[in-house]
């Protein structure tokens, strides 16, 4: 009785072995197919950003301040509902982006003014 239980020990040990062999296996093909596609991911996504720059730059202030105002008030209504952090800041994402592009703006503003008065 006691050998029959030590072969059944062994013969799991050894499924056992083998099972996490396997899942090391999978971990390790999967990190390579990911490595070998993240140039391509990073070039999508900077081209992604690159594009929303440059339609964020296209708007108008007003739209702007819609857009920013929608974006903190739906995160608000996230963050009082109890929804994830993670969503919350998501949805701030947009708001962020916008209100950089405001103050770019501004920014952009007054050095022209500033230097268009010292060439007086």
């Amino acid at each position: 009785m006691a050998a029959t239980s030590r072969t059944t020990e062994s013969a799991n040990g050894s499924s056992v072995a083998e099972s996490a062999q396997d899942a090391a296996e999978l971990v390790r093909t999967t990190a390579e197919k990911a490595a070998a596609r993240l140039p391509e991911v990073a070039a999508t996504a900077q081209d992604a950003a690159r594009d929303t720059q440059r339609k964020l730059d296209q708007m108008p202030n007003q739209a702007l301040v819609i857009g920013t105002s929608v974006s903190v008030g739906m995160a608000a209504g996230l963050f009082l509902g109890g929804a994830n952090r993670l969503l919350v800041a998501l949805a701030l994402a947009p708001a962020a982006a916008m209100a950089m592009t405001m103050v770019n703006r501004d920014a952009a503003a007054k050095d022209s003014g500033a230097s268009s008065s010292k060439r007086s």
